[in-house]
């Protein structure tokens, strides 16, 4: 079977990458690009360094590179120069992203000290002080000094606890984007909407689910937000009505009744005892007037003074409900139903997390 990287999914993903970095061969050439100074190494350096045929380092090579974690650099001022390589091998920026999931740039500093202390001939030491193209900036940025030692404490702590899991980059970035905020135990917290908006780029996975590998290794708290226990939003204009209630009772009613009347009324009370609508070759079927008779079991010209009295926003709800299930209604834009909402859940980070951010 091909070692190469597949699109079947991130678990399918993690196994070939782990195949990919673990064969003895492909992992001794990846530690010694990174320990090369330059992160660039002629195929003849690298069989200088590793106890292997060139020919089985070549193969290695390659499966790395159709992998996408090594690419071919070529040096065109040296490929008519027979004493300088002009073929060199390094990283890619999607290698890069593999490498730092998998925890391999953490060795840098170790493996630079094994290359320096190494014995070279004369014919690799001429290899490693050739000139070479430049890698990508993301590359380069990579194995910079400043950016090895930009990982903190929150980051470790994240990645050694769910390294297994495929959202475990996206974790990250939500609880630097958090610490960055102050969005600590001080906080109100952010709801998920809110939190959504922290990620960079779409990711497939929901963010309650990347909450709550936070929430289950201590670094993120889900709290009740401050304020009433239940909200009450009118789909009118969709908007949280606490404070206002009456007042759009009152107009969500009105705007229903308007409507109502624009209907055809039910010709006589018989076509509403009958529990059918009124012929069809009265141009009628049935109209919101006689399902709201039906509905509360009033005349239908008592329909309005019912709507009116006792609890309006029950027998608000109520015969929206009623229209909008009826097959013979359709309920206007002006009015709707009012409904009761829990405030969602809101999320920060634990003090925990604040103190690995901060170290």
């Amino acid at each position: 079977m091909n070692d190469s990287v597949t699109d079947s999914g991130p678990f399918e993903e993690q196994r070939h990458i782990f195949k990919l970095l673990s064969q003895e061969t492909r992992h001794l050439i990846i530690q010694f690009i990174l320990g090369h100074p330059e992160h660039l190494m002629s195929l003849d350096e690298l069989a200088y360094a590793i106890p292997k045929s060139k020919a089985a380092i070549n193969d290695q090579v390659d499966t790395l590179v159709e992998a996408g974690i090594l690419s071919l650099y070529t040096y065109e001022d040296s490929e008519n120069k027979r004493d300088l390589p002009s073929k060199f091998y390094g990283p890619t920026e999607r290698g890069i992203d593999i490498l730092y999931e998998y925890k391999y740039l953490r060795g840098v500093p170790v493996a630079r000290a094994l290359y320096d202390n190494a014995r070279k001939s004369e014919k690799i030491e001429r290899h490693e002080n050739a000139p070479r193209p430049e890698l990508p900036e993301k590359v380069r940025k990579a194995f910079s000094s400043d950016e090895q030692t930009t990982e903190s404490q929150l980051d470790s702590f994240i990645r050694d606890r769910n390294e297994r899991l495929p959202t475990i980059d996206e974790q990250v970035e939500l609880a630097n984007s958090f610490a960055e905020e102050g969005i600590g135990p001080e906080h109100d917290g952010l709801s998920e909407r809110d939190v959504q908006k922290k990620l960079t780029t779409d990711s497939e996975y929901t963010v309650r689910n990347l909450l709550m590998h936070l929430v289950e290794v201590g670094l993120v708290e889900e709290i009740q937000p401050s304020g009433p226990e239940m909200l009450l939003v009118s789909e009118r204009i969709n908007e949280v009505i606490n404070g206002r209630v009456e007042e759009e009772v009152e107009r969500n009613l009105e705007e229903l009744i308007n409507h109502m009347d624009g209907q055809l009324r039910v010709s006589s009370t018989e076509d509403l005892q009958s529990g059918s609508p009124p012929a069809a070759a009265d141009g009628a079927g049935e109209t919101i007037r006689s399902l709201l008779a039906k509905e509360f079991d009033v005349l239908p010209e008592d329909v309005e003074s019912h709507l009116r009295a006792g609890d309006k926003l029950t027998k608000l709800n109520a015969a929206v409900e009623a229209i909008e299930n009826s097959e013979w209604t359709t309920k206007g834009d002006e009015y709707g139903k009012i409904n009761y909402v829990r405030p969602p859940n809101r999320y920060r980070l634990t003090e925990k997390a604040v103190e690995l951010a901060e170290t």
